[in-house]
């Protein structure tokens, strides 16, 4: 006999797990919730997001006040927000990925993305405007693609809301315990779970199954074998529960697996962070989040103190997903972002490097000593950097300005402002994983195909072990909204096929 029986089996307890338990369970289904972690310690990666955006295509404005009831409407009057039309979402999301996003996947999410944000407002998520760090004049301004709208108290509010849902809704969740294997019959077809608890071995049976237990970015061996050489030694960002259970569970019954299995999300973060649960210095406390991301406003160097990467290439919410790999890679896996007295105010006042320990110094060349960087080596670095800077100073950070560098490579092709007024100011940056791109093979139903093309009955995806949507990179605010999306959709399938 089974332990416990469901209609619906959901497998994790972040963003895309809770958002499929609620879907299927709106949909009629009898739903139970298996969580690897504790219970002080649910939520996988979406806990672990500080800023908890969700980026997702709009009208403008008009749009966007209806996510947003409990905001005065004065708030809204100095506020200029350009609407982000489906085209452009779209666009944005297949040029970071170089046009390797399935285009069915890629429609579905920019399809769905408003109201999937929007659902989730109605379902009981608060949204808060996500204001700009830093603005010049009256008028509050956001960059084409920029996200306007994150979740209450981050992805640690995202969690603990979701949660709450479900528990209005009488949904029953079981914490510590794993996912040990997928049952399946001599057909093929999915029927239920192997779980792990105190008492040991438990079998669960149900109609269906839906997998949104992460990918496999806190497993070194995983990230090893699949990402290559020194990923293994890249500091995890999120829960340190995403080991990869459920795509390996879902390869063992016959899945086909699907997209960048040798990319992941990896963004530079304080060198200082932890190993596991980096996201923040201190994580029992959700303090100082350790994201490094002002880099368009300065340089970045690597051991030998040279520059090695385009750090005016686009806005970071494009960029920093893919720069965390590149420093990873560097000589000694660490980046030193070198900014001026012209810009370092900018930096420190903006909540992403409060906390952080700068390295100053008077000269560069002092400034190198204290990097333990060759003084002779960075000062030509910058010197070279300098010349070919425009000669008229100032940039506007809310638009690709094209202030390019001329003759050296690798160029800076927005923001060159030359570094010559003191102190200067280093902070160092390493890469930090987030989540992984390779995953399962999934339908716009986010049912599970198998090698020979078909689908798997019974089993469903969402959320992060869902491939196909992100290749070497991808446009930021993007991640929790697929998450959400796939979970609805993958709530309802499982509850209505």
């Amino acid at each position: 006999m089974p332990w416990k029986t469901a209609d619906v089996v959901v497998v994790g307890m972040g963003n895309a797990a809770q958002a499929a338990a609620f879907c299927a369970h709106e949909n009629g289904a009898k739903v139970l919730v298996l969580e690897k972690a504790p219970e002080a310690k649910k939520g996988g990666n979406s806990a672990f997001s500080a800023g908890a955006q969700f980026r997702h295509a709009h009208n403008g404005l008009a749009d966007e006040r209806v996510l947003l009831p409990n905001v005065p409407p004065t708030d809204f009057e100095v506020i200029d927000l350009p609407p982000y039309s489906k085209d452009d979402f779209y666009n944005d999301l297949m040029r970071v990925t170089n046009n390797r996003a399935v285009p069915e996947l890629a429609e579905l999410l920019v399809n769905e993305s408003y109201s999937t944000v929007k659902w989730m407002a109605e379902s009981g998520i608060t949204w808060e405007i996500l204001y700009p760090e830093h603005q010049t004049g009256s008028r509050l301004r956001w960059h084409h693609g920029q996200s306007f709208i994150h979740a209450h108290d981050g992805g640690y509010g995202l969690v603990q809301m979701w949660h709450a849902i479900l528990r209005r809704e009488g949904i029953e969740v079981l914490f510590d315990t794993p996912l040990m294997r997928l049952l399946a019959n001599e057909r093929g077809e999915v029927y239920g779970v192997l779980v792990q608890n105190d008492d040991g071995y438990q079998e669960i049976h149900c109609k269906s199954v839906v997998l949104g237990c992460g990918g496999f970015e806190a497993s070194p061996a995983m990230r090893a074998q699949w990402l290559g050489p020194g990923w293994d030694l890249a500091k995890v960002r999120g829960t340190r529960y995403n080991t990869g259970d459920g795509i390996q569970a879902a390869l063992d019954i016959g899945a086909q697996a699907v997209g960048h299995y040798s990319y992941a999300h990896a963004a530079p973060i304080d060198a200082a962070a932890g190993e596991v649960e980096g996201a923040f210095l201190d994580p029992s406390t959700r303090r100082h989040i350790t994201h490094r991301y002002a880099w368009p406003w300065g340089i970045m160097v690597n051991g030998e103190a040279r520059r090695f990467l385009d750090e005016g290439e686009d806005f970071s919410i494009y960029t920093y997903a893919k720069f965390g790999g590149v420093i990873l890679h560097q000589p000694g896996g660490v980046a030193h972002q070198i900014f001026d007295a012209k810009v370092t105010p900018l930096v420190l006042t903006g909540a992403m490097y409060t906390g952080a320990t700068p390295t100053t110094g008077d000269t560069i060349a002092e400034l190198a000593e204290k990097l333990d960087l060759r003084p002779d080596a960075l000062v030509a670095t910058i010197d070279e950097f300098n010349a070919a800077c425009p000669a008229e100073d100032g940039s506007d950070y809310i638009t690709r300005d094209g202030r390019s560098t001329r003759g050296i490579t690798p160029a800076k092709t927005n923001w060159a402002r030359r570094i010559d007024t003191p102190p200067y100011t280093s902070f160092a940056a390493a890469c930090g994983i987030t989540f992984t791109y390779g995953g399962l093979k999934v339908n716009p139903r986010m049912q599970v195909i198998d090698k020979r093309d078909r689908t798997i009955k019974g089993l469903y995806g969402c959320g992060e072990l869902t491939g196909g949507f992100f290749f070497h990179n991808y446009p930021g605010g993007a991640g929790l909204l697929r998450g959400a999306l796939t979970g609805r959709v993958g709530g309802r399938s499982a509850a209505t096929d």
